[in-house]
């Protein structure tokens, strides 16, 4: 039996495997929220695209001598946003302008309403202002051509918002990935069903295609398969007809009642199996029909933990995202923590109100209640031993993961 695999160097072996397809799809940008950049995207305007106010007030040149006599200016004109100046602004001019509206030529600088006083025609500034006051300049922002994006990108409203001002209204994406989940044991039953003896909810069913929510993937289908090599080797036949990769949960450890790697190497390739990770150390990958698969440990929290860790950066980099980390911190130890040395440990654990990190006491992999409440997953060292209070270590977010925040 070959000894475990260290997670990073499962994940490495995982992921040089893996590749974003070669097909792109041309969206609008309507239909482009959480979808991959497959190109850059380049502005097609600057923005802004002209000078432009920052406040209501006045436009006016800031080296006018009319400043040093205090003289009053004259207001020849008045600027509305997404209207057009009527003319230029000469010496003792100025022109009534609102937020957003372009600078007229021969202004540079914009006095805000409140620093100046009305008199009939003309106004009055309290003080001389600083040329390219609550200005902005053509292509502050951007400028035209700039590179907004990279290939590999995973679109949020951020980057909608940036596309749109820099005129550009659609892009080449990545098409999404679809993912087929397969559950098994003979011992599931769906919540709400009687249980006979021997018999628990499946939670899988729930956990899994949650988790693969916030990714670019869309889970194609859920079944559940029974503990024999017949039942999962037609599971997965389904699976690979209608997926891109298949994630199965259960059956990948040495019992009698475990046949994944059986029916995955007679339907193509183990590439891996067995992690030096707490909890999770079942873990398979390989390829079915062709196809990356991903089997999971049966107990609830490892599931859910390699999903994260391992599954979450290969579904990423088979959607074409460049940038697949898991979001990490340092935090500081409430308590004292207790670990075995000799494997790698992902313990769950709360944030403190002072931002310190308790891990909870009851670690084990069938204890849903404690991940429900988890905030983050203590990434400890394998030669690591007990901890004590004070302590800082490396941490996920898991509870950004998992979506609750």
């Amino acid at each position: 039996m070959t000894a475990p695999m260290d997670l990073e160097d499962a994940l490495a072996r995982m992921l040089a495997d893996l590749a974003a397809p070669a097909a792109t799809e041309h969206v609008e940008l309507a239909a482009a929220l959480g979808r991959v950049a497959a190109r850059p995207a380049f502005a097609a305007t600057a923005v802004p695209p002209f000078a432009n106010s920052a406040m209501d007030g006045y436009a006016v040149a800031a080296a006018d001598p009319a400043h040093d006599a205090a003289d009053s200016f004259r207001v020849v004109d008045t600027i509305y946003a997404g209207a057009a100046p009527t003319r230029a602004i000469g010496r003792g001019e100025c022109a009534r302008i609102f937020t957003g509206a372009p600078m007229p030529d021969g202004a540079d600088t914009v006095v805000a309403q409140e620093d100046a006083t009305t008199s009939g025609e003309g106004v009055r500034f309290t003080e001389r202002p600083e040329c390219g006051r609550f200005v902005r300049a053509a292509g502050g922002d951007v400028a035209a051509g700039e590179e907004l994006l990279a290939a590999g990108t995973r679109l949020h409203g951020g980057h909608l918002a940036l596309l749109a001002a820099a005129g550009v209204p659609a892009l080449h994406v990545f098409p999404t990935t679809r993912l087929a989940i397969v559950i098994s044991g003979d011992e599931l039953r769906s919540p709400g069903a009687r249980l006979e003896p021997g018999q628990i909810h499946d939670s899988a069913r729930f956990a899994l295609p949650a988790a693969a929510a916030p990714l670019p993937v869309e889970v194609v289908s859920v079944r559940h398969a029974g503990d024999s090599p017949q039942a999962l080797a037609q599971a997965f036949e389904l699976a690979s007809e209608e997926a891109d990769a298949i994630v199965s949960t259960g059956g990948v450890s040495v019992g009698d009642a475990d046949h994944v790697r059986e029916v995955l190497a007679a339907g193509g390739s183990i590439g891996f199996w067995r992690l030096a990770l707490k909890p999770g150390r079942p873990f398979a990958y390989g390829r079915y029909r062709g196809l990356p698969f991903f089997g999971l440990p049966g107990n609830p929290v490892s599931s859910l933990v390699t999903f994260l860790l391992l599954v979450r950066p290969a579904l990423l980099t088979l959607a074409g995202v460049h940038d697949v980390s898991l979001p990490r911190r340092r935090v500081r130890l409430a308590r004292d923590l207790h670990k075995a040395p000799g494997r790698r440990d992902f313990q769950r654990a709360r944030i403190e109100h002072d931002g310190s990190a308790t891990a909870f006491e009851r670690q084990d992999s069938n204890v849903l209640s404690v991940l429900a409440q988890a905030d983050l997953l203590l990434d400890l060292p394998e030669e690591a031993g007990d901890l004590s209070a004070g302590t800082e270590v490396d941490a996920i977010d898991l509870a950004g993961l998992l979506g609750s925040r």
